[in-house]
């Protein structure tokens, strides 16, 4: 009996020992990253403490990792500092730096600004952020507010206007202070901000910069080393096809840091990880942007018309055509580099037809008479994005076939006015057709003169007096 319980008791303990070492390993396993499915992405999938990523048009929170816990955002600051001062100054002001700003830190990343050096703005800007000078931060802020701490109010002040709520800068530049703190989610909702303005976005996927020659200093070429997603080559595994920018940012105390964009098919999604890997954080961005693309759908106005193009009926066909006048119509945009897609979450993909009805119009150039050539434009249809303040997109509308005349029908009014315009004699032709059309008018007064005359001339019949007289008599 007691061997048999010792037996018993073995087979529990070695299914016991196999519970403890396999289970935590199939885990480990299940949640271990699968790049064919990044849609499956989960929190200990990235090495950043914090992260986000979100639709950059509506600022929809796509996933998240502590996005709200307040830490040193580092150089990622530089994404306000350069936004604020592309919209207070024009590129041609003159910045003149101060010896405070050209007197930062050994250890901290600079464009080796001098005393007194004179630099223009939009070259200032460009430098600081492709080379993230803490030095061209200072001085643009000095040059903007009179002194840094004056501009970094103006930041709080901002940022709070956007919606950040957990944010508090304490310089221009990111440069570690204990009171220089903001979030993932933060970050995020700034550089969406910044990202609506068009001279930002060109500045942000900037790999490389010449700043021109100074007062002071030749000229500088700095190369965008921190940011090898935008950096095509065999060499580069981190390079990442769809990135558009933004900002790096690293210290010892903030750890890795970096703010990204990227666009799929007309997805613009915006990623922000922190304390991050010096490598991790390229690899937690593309886990991030993958992970947002997932969550969408993406075609074009181009492609739902395709699906129902539009079929017209032109008037005055030639009795052989076999299609009776219909008409279909082929599109082609105006602008080729115009982005017409049309973005909806999974599961919602009826939202893009409702914005394709709701916001395309068609408008004809020409009467839909026959003859038509094929190749001729009709008219135009035009969609009407929903991003405030996007300008509308214009497509033509063309004839994918021509369409005869018939000979007997009448020349229509655009076709007399060419007639006419192209005959240089000023006076009409003689012909039948002319001689009629006068005499008609003609005709027809005197036929009207002549019954009005009939009418006032004719003579009327006197009225006969009836006599007042028995009708029957009686005789006696």
């Amino acid at each position: 009996m007691n061997n048999r319980v010792s037996i018993m008791l073995r087979k529990a303990f070695l299914l016991l020992a196999v519970a403890v070492f396999l289970v935590p390993a199939l885990k480990s396993s299940a949640s271990e990253y699968d790049p064919n499915h990044p849609e499956n992405l989960a929190n200990n999938n990235l090495r950043a403490s914090s992260a986000i990523v979100i639709e950059q048009t509506t600022g929809d929170v796509l996933f998240e990792k502590n996005a709200d816990e307040m830490r040193p955002p580092a150089s990622t600051t530089k994404v306000l500092t350069v936004y604020l001062a592309l919209t207070m100054s024009s590129p041609e002001e003159i910045v003149t730096v101060s010896p405070y700003a050209a007197s930062v830190p050994e250890d901290a990343s600079k464009i080796g600004l001098k005393p007194g050096e004179q630099v223009k703005m939009g070259d200032l800007i460009r430098a600081t952020m492709v080379q993230s000078g803490n030095d061209g931060a200072i001085a643009i802020a000095e040059h903007l507010m009179g002194t840094e701490t004056a501009f970094v109010n103006l930041m709080n002040e901002a940022a709070a206007r956007y919606g950040c709520t957990r944010t508090h800068f304490a310089n221009s530049h990111g440069y570690h202070d204990d009171n220089h703190l903001s979030t993932a989610r933060d970050l995020a909702i700034i550089t969406r901000e910044a990202m609506q303005n068009a001279e930002f976005r060109e500045i942000a996927a900037l790999t490389s910069f010449t700043l021109p020659q100074t007062n002071l200093s030749d000229a500088r070429r700095f190369k965008n080393r921190a940011n090898p997603l935008l950096q095509a080559g065999d060499e580069n595994k981190y390079y990442y096809e769809y990135a558009t920018g933004v900002k790096t940012g690293q210290h010892s105390l903030a750890g890795d840091c970096f703010i990204g964009s990227a666009s799929k098919q007309g997805i613009e999604l915006i990623s922000v990880v922190l304390n991050s890997g010096s490598t991790a954080k390229w690899t937690d961005t593309k886990k991030l942007f993958e992970y947002g693309f997932t969550q969408f759908v993406s075609t074009s106005v181009a492609e739902l018309y395709k699906e129902n193009p539009k079929v017209i009926n032109i008037s005055g066909f030639a009795l052989e055509d076999t299609e009776l006048g219909q008409l279909k119509l082929g599109l082609r945009k105006v602008d080729p580099l115009a982005n017409d897609a049309l973005v909806a979450p999974v599961g919602s993909q009826d939202t893009q037809q409702k914005i394709y009805n709701t916001r395309t119009s068609i408008e004809y150039s020409r009467t839909l008479e026959a003859p038509v050539e094929a190749g001729e434009v009709m008219g135009t249809l035009t969609y009407t994005p929903v991003a405030p303040g996007s300008e509308p997109i214009v497509y033509e509308l063309i004839a994918t076939r021509s369409i005869i005349r018939r000979p007997s029908i009448a020349p229509t009014v655009e076709e007399i006015k060419a007639y006419t315009a192209a005959d240089p004699n000023p006076f009409p032709r003689f012909s039948l057709e002319f001689f009629i059309i006068i005499l008609l008018p003609v005709l027809a007064v005197a036929l009207v003169s002549y019954l009005l005359f009939k009418l006032i001339t004719r003579k009327r019949k006197p009225k006969l007096r009836q006599k007042l007289e028995y009708k029957t008599r009686y005789y006696r």
